[in-house]
């Protein structure tokens, strides 16, 4: 009879609220390791990634008809010019989501959906942060750095607890309670 893991480090135990930290903060540095090995080891394709990136704003930009010009990971408008960095490209925020996802008690299958429901869904809002800080650049280049540096880190924070709320709500506990009136 084979004893599991978690009666041995006696996980079970521990708060619901702990047990939860504590794997959110091991799922966090784990999945931060791998990132960091495999962004220096895939250097050439995180490149090309922040060149997609800047391209998919840069095409949502030129349907605003703003004069945008893009080339690559640049981006430059009529009053301001940006470049598309590694920290630009929502990853960073994906992995918090996903250490978050995979901490929480949930099935494999409801992990799976919020691991790439949620990383579309965090990359879409982040597409959506460079487009609205290059309209705000260009319009008012004075509150740039304002929106850029502050503002956009703090909503950050709340697209990422709320995407990851909203996983729970719709997915985890959506399948826990099935709909009393059936299928």
């Amino acid at each position: 009879m084979g004893t599991r893991p978690a009666r041995l480090l006696g996980w079970g135990r521990l708060h619901p609220a702990v047990r939860f930290i504590l794997l959110f903060v091991i799922m966090l540095i784990i999945l931060s390791t791998v990132y960091a090995i495999g962004s220096a080891v895939f250097n050439d394709q995180m490149i090309s990634f922040m060149g997609f990136t800047g391209g998919i704003v840069g095409g949502v930009l030129k349907l605003g008809g703003l004069g945008i010009t893009t080339q690559g990971r640049f981006i430059s408008a009529p009053q301001i010019s940006i470049e598309i960095i590694e920290e630009c490209t929502g990853i960073y925020e994906i992995v918090i989501f996903v250490a978050a996802a995979l901490a929480y008690p949930a099935t494999r299958r409801q992990k799976l959906i919020g691991v790439i429901g949620g990383a579309i869904v965090l990359y879409m809002l982040n597409i959506v942060r460079m487009v609205l800080l290059v309209v705000i650049g260009n319009i008012r280049p004075d509150w740039f750095d304002f929106f850029h540096i502050y503002f956009w880190q703090v909503t950050l924070i709340l697209m990422i607890t709320s995407v990851w709320l909203l996983w729970i709500l719709k997915v985890v506990k959506r399948d826990s309670h099935p709909d009393p009136a059936g299928p």
